[in-house]
């Protein structure tokens, strides 16, 4: 979960342990925790970076409280969407008001066909970059992965909440397939496209669900760059999401084929004991495995893990 704070998985795994211990040598750690030396101490110096631990002159690490460290975390990324947020609040509101906006920097578009037409002019004319949150509720039918120009990269995040939808799996693994990035967020603070850092869509009110009232087209180069450094934040503590055996991004590993065996397993019904005799591993190994996939799906439990294998196309039929 501390994925969220841009925190990996074994630097969550040394954190929790040294809340155990509160204080302990990376020596001490690696053994306990069964990880290579050099990845302890790498893992030790992020959370000594990021205020969570502290480093002595004799290399004994100690942890620092997790309402101080961890809530100092918390409280930067939330002072940092409130921030946003309260910016789209006044935009919302000079709309309302119906007051000019300087230079064009924001169109309203309150129609169907408005909306179609420029989700459609932005995406074929993108050059460099297409960024997307996608959030539930849906309320446009427009597909971003029509478009003939090969030379834009792709980012999108997901709130988990998203893959509640039965076609969210086919549409994910169609956009993964053609090269696309994906990642899974917890939560979205709203749905949103971003073209080349250019120009900007989102949704007047957070949790719209119509199209009425409406959409916002952000241009200004001022408002456009808050926005892209929004999705940057949110993208840095989302969850990389891959189908295939290539690597991911923040030292995250992909599915490879002991993945897809234990999956298949964990299909069956198998306890975790009989998984590690049939991998030839310890049961504690499958037990890391289960988390980092969980992990790698978006998934709160095994169940869900499941599901998801089963519904990408992971676990061959």
């Amino acid at each position: 979960m501390l994925n969220r704070l841009g925190i990996s998985e074994q630097e969550e795994t040394v954190y929790v342990e040294l809340l155990r211990c509160h204080r302990m040598t990376v020596s001490d750690m690696a053994e306990v925790v069964d990880m290579p030396v050099a990845a302890v101490t790498a893992a030790v110096a992020r959370l000594v970076a990021l205020g969570l631990a502290t480093r002595d002159d004799s290399g004994l690490h100690m942890v620092v409280p997790p309402d101080v460290g961890l809530g100092t975390l918390i409280a930067q990324r939330q002072a940092a969407l409130q921030q946003v947020q309260g910016r789209l609040a006044e935009l919302a509101e000079v709309y309302r008001m119906g007051a000019a906006s300087p230079a064009g920097e924001i169109e309203a578009l309150t129609t169907p066909e408005q909306l179609t037409t420029w989700v459609d002019n932005m995406e074929r004319g993108a050059r460099r970059e297409v960024l997307a949150f996608f959030r539930p509720p849906y309320v446009l039918d427009v597909n971003l992965d029509d478009s003939t120009n090969a030379l834009p990269t792709y980012r999108y995040v997901y709130e988990r909440a998203a893959l509640d939808d039965p076609r969210a799996p086919a549409e994910i693994g169609r956009f993964l397939k053609s090269g696309y990035e994906i990642r899974i967020a917890a939560e979205l603070p709203s749905k949103m496209i971003i073209v080349d850092q250019e120009a900007v869509l989102l949704p007047m009110l957070l949790d719209q669900a119509s199209v009425q009232p409406g959409f916002l087209l952000v241009r200004g180069q001022s408002l456009v760059h808050l926005l892209v450094a929004l999705f940057e934040r949110v993208w840095q503590a989302a969850t990389p999401l891959r189908l295939t055996a290539t690597s991911v991004t923040e030292g995250v590993s992909a599915w490879d084929d002991v993945d897809v065996a234990l999956l298949t397993y964990l299909l069956s019904g198998m306890p975790d004991k009989t998984v590690a005799s049939r991998l030839g591993t310890s049961e504690r190994t499958v037990q890391r495995r289960i988390r980092r996939l969980m992990k790698l799906a978006g998934a709160d439990s095994r169940m869900q893990l499941a599901w998801y294998a089963a519904r990408s196309g992971m676990i061959p039929s």
